[in-house]
């Protein structure tokens, strides 16, 4: 005769268990979902921020190399740069429309008076140098970063001040 304990033949876990593991799931999710959320949209953020420079760097290379007028055009969250190029001063798409808000997610705007046209002599310099200083904001719900471009066409790395 075979004989087992009533402690064997009882295999898996009580509802306390099982209740018990649901709630520190739970827990752990409504502590660490905030955080997730917040590191997405800044990391969207710091994406957006680098491309917006990147693409005013790219116009302003592309008119000293080529020793043409390049353009940099920000149209609603889609920024674009072009150059002129060959003896009938073709425009030329050196960065291809670049879409804030489906590739990050983010908007762009420029901030008061900042044009949003640039323009960039061959020598690489706005034309026409302005004394003052863009500003272009960049957003995701509501977080917020500022690319500035100073009167002479260069991004401005440590905030707003020359």
């Amino acid at each position: 005769m075979l004989h087992t304990s009533p402690s064997s033949s009882h295999r898996g876990f009580t509802l306390a268990e099982v209740l018990m593991v649901v709630a520190i799931m739970g827990t752990l999710f409504v502590i660490t979902a905030p955080k997730i959320t917040e590191l997405k949209a800044r990391t969207a953020l710091r994406a957006s921020h680098e491309t917006l420079e990147s693409a005013f760097a790219t116009a302003r290379a592309s008119a000293m190399q080529k020793g043409k007028r390049s353009t940099l055009t920000l149209s609603g969250n889609t920024v674009g740069v072009t150059v002129l190029s060959g003896l009938t001063n073709t425009a030329t798409q050196v960065v291809r429309p670049l879409l804030f808000a489906s590739t990050f997610g983010t908007t762009v705007a420029a901030i008061g008076a900042a044009p949003t046209t640039i323009a960039f002599d061959a020598r690489g310099l706005v034309t026409p140098v302005s004394a003052t200083i863009a500003k272009y904001q960049i957003t995701l719900g509501s977080f917020a970063d500022t690319v500035c471009v100073s009167g002479a066409g260069v991004v401005l790395r440590r905030g707003c001040r020359l």
